[in-house]
């Protein structure tokens, strides 16, 4: 899986609103300035974000983009299968009619296993995971993450 500029800048945005959860809602030009992101493609990744039901938009004055759920709720697996479509390694793993040999392939297993483990990699970090290390260390740095208690991955 190579991590496409959909799913960089839909990462940087989404914390971003993710830091201001609670209060009023993140204007996209903030998001734009700060994470130097241009206005029109930004406009798109929210637009998937808000489609995959991770942010909710408002109109007007104080309009803006903010998270449905909180933080804790909300896992980076989510956010990249929202923007990105091509979240296996090899095709045949999501679909093995792909490939005439998928019944019998001899690697199809490894890939469907790592493709596995890179899943519950994603999902075993939340936003506020993230945020919480951003904070402490002035860095979102993943090694620093592996230190957090286990939670069941799959409660997400």
């Amino acid at each position: 899986m190579k991590v496409n500029t959909k799913v960089r800048y839909g990462l940087r945005a989404i914390l971003q609103i993710a830091e201001g959860y609670g209060g009023d809602p993140v204007p996209i030009s903030a998001i734009s300035q700060s994470q130097e992101i241009s206005g029109k493609y930004l406009e798109q990744v929210v637009g998937t974000l808000r489609k995959a039901n991770l942010i909710s938009s408002r109109k007007g004055v104080k309009g803006g983009y903010s998270l449905v759920e909180p933080p804790e709720e909300i896992n980076l697996w989510q956010v990249i299968n929202a923007l990105d479509s091509h979240t296996t390694l090899v095709e045949c793993v999501l679909d093995p009619e792909l490939c005439d040999r998928s019944s019998d392939c001899l690697t199809r297993s490894i890939w469907s296993l790592l493709s596995a483990r890179m899943q519950e990699f994603w999902a075993s970090f939340t936003l506020a995971d993230l945020l919480t290390t951003m904070h402490e260390t002035g860095d979102v740095m993943l090694q620093d993450l592996a230190d957090l208690p286990a939670r069941d991955i799959n409660a997400g």
